[in-house]
């Protein structure tokens, strides 16, 4: 693969015309929101038409604000996708399901293609939504740590 940087907006008539056609369209992500999964100079993605969603899909979708973002699916509300990255804690909601222009099929990783079936990326996902929810777990005493460490400020 090419090591070329190009604007999304220069890719996505191609990525989109590609995926309408049945095709694999294959794209290295760039940022840290994916990590530890998907890092930047080291991984890409193989991306399809997002014809059937289900809950952990990674897809590419596009903000309200023209941004496009590379973001797993990690359930539905009300029948609207909510996502997250990996290395994320804040949900995003609000994404109509025609903003959603991809979802990815296989990761490559180092030129070797790793398939979404792959016991060790199922690992990772099963593990992945254990830790989400483990930290929702530990909220209240990480809150109310946050608390006795303020008053003990006030009182100092």
């Amino acid at each position: 693969m090419q090591n070329e940087t190009h604007r999304m907006e220069e890719i996505v008539p191609l990525l989109t015309e590609v995926i309408a056609g049945g095709g694999e369209f294959r794209l290295a992500p760039r940022g840290t929101s994916m990590r530890p999964l998907l890092r930047e100079g080291r991984d890409s993605v193989v991306l399809v038409a997002p014809t059937e969603l289900k809950k952990r899909d990674i897809c590419l979708y596009r903000r309200a604000d023209g941004s496009y973002i590379l973001h797993r699916l990690m359930k539905f509300e009300k029948g609207e996708p909510v996502f997250c990255g990996d290395n994320q804690t804040v949900f995003e909601r609000g994404i109509p399901r025609e903003a959603i222009l991809a979802k990815v099929a296989a990761i490559y990783r180092d030129e070797k293609r790793v398939p979404l079936t792959d016991p060790l990326y199922q690992f990772y996902i099963n593990m992945h939504c254990i830790m989400l929810w483990r930290r929702w777990l530990f909220l209240p005493r990480r809150l109310l740590a946050a608390i006795r460490r303020k008053s003990k400020k006030a009182v100092d």
